[in-house]
């Protein structure tokens, strides 16, 4: 059947293919795309940050990096960091989609928004693979991708990650686009440059992890993709300047340690692949311990009789041998702590670093039993080779045994989870899987040992091992409620980053949170509210824009008045008449923004300034798409213009 389905591909067959992929994401989106994102970790964050962002966008924000009235109405400058694709995207989607304006809409907006990034995961993911093998491979290859339990069971459904998410979309699409760059073009520099863009947008933690993996790629695929990558690469920064400038220009008033220190589950050190002692009594440790085990030392055996070099054999069955350790409970902790990263402890929320552990060692598992399925045969595998490494070193670096690595490198609290690596190790299990499967279909010809049904099997472990791990099925199965945005409960969680440290603790009784994540309801401000802290006299403010503010005041002598926005250094005072100068305007003991004004009328607006940076960033990722859509109209007319040449 598979050699009558490799002979008989058409190009319908090609639309064929990618609708398969599209309906397998549909059956794996199903609740996503009839209730909306489940109660998973991130989804309420990222809910409330979409109720905010669309409101303000389709109020004539066009990019709203001020909420204004997050935090219960105090505001919050989040989106000066945050990644903002996937809120353009889900607050573009708002027309089309219709849905009431509920508690729930944004769910629903997200749920469709996660389906739409799933099926373009496995298209991309399939783009790419196509280039390497078969189109059946390919087809497989992908739906394994987007199947794999990192993505559906870490990303989808354990925390709705979206920013995340995406990512996953466009690094199999670098990968690609590395493999094609058999000739120095415009257009491959160009879709390189719109390819990390987007990734840049995304999530730009996954930038920072991608580069030596896409570097060394690209020299493997051949000496013109490197040119290519670094071009595109330089290019990309341009395109997403609207957001890297100013975040490049502001971050410095984002503290991330303090993050940390107010949620101490996000230690890095916590957030490696390991078992803790408070996991153990965790109703799926000993059937998943088991299934590991079996998986595992199946393919060591494997690996060990497998062809290939004696280096790359002794480097998989290390890898495999340093992860096999961590599945003794307790182990990984005591090498943490050894390591002097600071820890106030190891349990771990939802049992997610011994998931983590499990289903990390799963796709590791399927990365190399199809490494060793494509080295028994002669060739040049260099990209694989490459993919193989990125795996193991992957792996390896979400493993406490890399914690004394991550002493030494500085900064390393901006990645916060080790664990996102497993992003990196999915993309490279699949890429191997797809040629390996190519590979053994092609051998099953010849006679050769590996079949194709051993290599469908393994997949078919994996991703049921992984929905078992993450109990996807409990979440497919019971449709409960999506999260409900409720503005009076929920605020937004990086509060402790960008409130000074004196003022997080009255910021936090003001808006009713003991913790970030521990909050009581408690009234909106819907308007800006003034107060006299000092003096008399008589106030009002009225906000013009969500970042601008218009305030008129008489006062009977010197006073200082409150305003019920939260301070933050971008905030300035404009068009002044008869008001104090700038520096009057200052930070309250409970963070909020203060204005001494002397005895008579003032009248003056406040505006949040992203200054030159934003500026800057506007007109650079202007220009750039210009100049990449004038690229794109001359090379399409060279071309057609250099057709009837090339026929005659």
């Amino acid at each position: 059947m598979l050699r009558r389905a490799l002979s008989s591909i058409t190009p319908t067959a090609e639309v064929r293919h990618a609708l398969l992929i599209i309906a397998a994401a549909a059956v794996l989106c199903i609740q996503f795309l009839f209730i909306g994102v489940p109660r998973a970790y991130d989804a309420a964050l990222h809910g409330l940050y979409q109720y905010y962002f669309s409101q303000q966008f389709w109020g004539g924000d066009f990019y709203p990096r001020w909420l204004a009235e997050a935090n219960k109405g105090y505001g919050s400058p989040i989106f000066l960091v945050q990644y903002p694709f996937p809120y353009f995207i889900t607050a573009l989607m708002r027309p089309v989609l219709s849905f009431a304006p509920t508690a729930i809409r944004e769910s629903r907006e997200l749920g469709v928004y996660c389906f739409l990034m799933l099926a373009a995961a496995g298209l991309t993911a399939r783009f790419w693979f196509r280039s390497r093998c078969t189109p059946v491979a390919a087809t497989v290859g992908a739906l394994v991708y987007i199947a794999l339990p990192y993505t559906l069971g870490g990303v989808l459904y354990g925390r709705v990650a979206i920013g995340e998410l995406a990512a996953l979309v466009w690094i199999p699409l670098i990968f690609a686009l590395c493999d094609r760059a058999d000739r120095f073009s415009f257009g491959t520099v160009s879709a390189m440059s719109v390819a990390i863009a987007l990734l840049w947008l995304s999530n730009i933690l996954y930038v920072l992890l991608l580069i030596p993996v896409i570097i060394a790629y690209a020299v493997a695929s051949g000496r013109r993709a490197l040119p290519t990558v670094a071009l595109g690469f330089a290019f990309s920064l341009c395109l997403a300047a609207a957001y890297l400038f100013p975040l490049a220009a502001y971050q410095r008033f984002f503290d991330a340690r303090a993050f940390i220190s107010h949620v101490p589950a996000a230690e890095l050190g916590r957030n490696m692949a390991y078992i803790s002692s408070d996991e153990v009594g965790h109703g799926i440790f000993i059937p998943a311990l088991v299934g590991t085990l079996g998986i595992t030392l199946w393919v060591t055996a494997y690996v060990w009789r497998s062809g290939g070099g004696v280096a790359a054999r002794l480097a998989m069955l290390l890898t495999l041998l340093l992860g096999i350790t961590m599945l003794i409970p307790g182990l990984g902790p005591a090498i943490i702590a050894s390591s002097g990263l600071k820890t106030s402890g190891f349990e771990s929320f939802a049992a997610y670093s011994m998931n983590i552990l499990f289903t990390s060692l799963f796709t590791l598992d399927l990365a190399l039993l199809a490494y060793c399925t494509i080295a028994r045969e002669p060739g040049d595998f260099r990209s694989e080779r490459t993919l193989l490494i990125t795996a193991c070193v992957a792996f390896w670096l979400m493993l406490p045994w890399s914690a004394f690595l991550w002493k030494v490198i500085p900064r390393t609290e901006i990645i916060q989870q080790p664990w996102r690596l497993s992003a990196i190790l999915a993309v490279a299990a699949a890429g191997l899987f797809a040629v390996g499967l190519d590979d053994a279909a092609r051998r099953a010809r010849v006679g050769g040992r590996a079949s194709t049904t051993a290599m469908l099997i393994a997949a078919l472990v994996v991703v049921v091992a992984g929905i078992a791990v993450w109990r996807v099925d409990l979440r497919y199965r019971v449709l409960g409620a999506p999260p409900r945005e409720d503005v009076t409960r929920w605020v937004d969680s990086m509060y402790v980053t960008y409130v000074p440290p004196q003022a997080v603790a009255a910021f936090a009784k003001r808006i009713g949170a003991s913790t970030p994540f521990d909050i009581v309801p408690t009234t909106v401000e819907r308007g800006v509210q003034a107060t006299f802290m000092s003096g008399t006299g008589q106030v009002s403010v009225k906000r013009l824009t969500p970042r601008k503010l218009a305030v008129s005041a008489t006062c009977t002598g010197d006073c200082r008045m409150q305003l019920g926005q939260l301070y933050f250094p971008l905030w300035k005072i404009v068009s002044s008449v008869g008001s104090a100068p700038e520096q009057a305007l200052s930070r309250s003991a409970g963070g909020l923004m203060e204005v001494s004004l002397g005895s008579g009328m003032h009248s003056f607006e406040l505006v949040f300034d992203g200054g030159l940076a934003e500026q800057a960033g506007y007109i650079v990722s202007l220009v750039s798409i210009v100049l990449l859509l004038a690229g794109w109209v001359v090379v399409g007319a060279q071309s057609r213009l250099q057709r009837p040449i090339a026929a005659g």
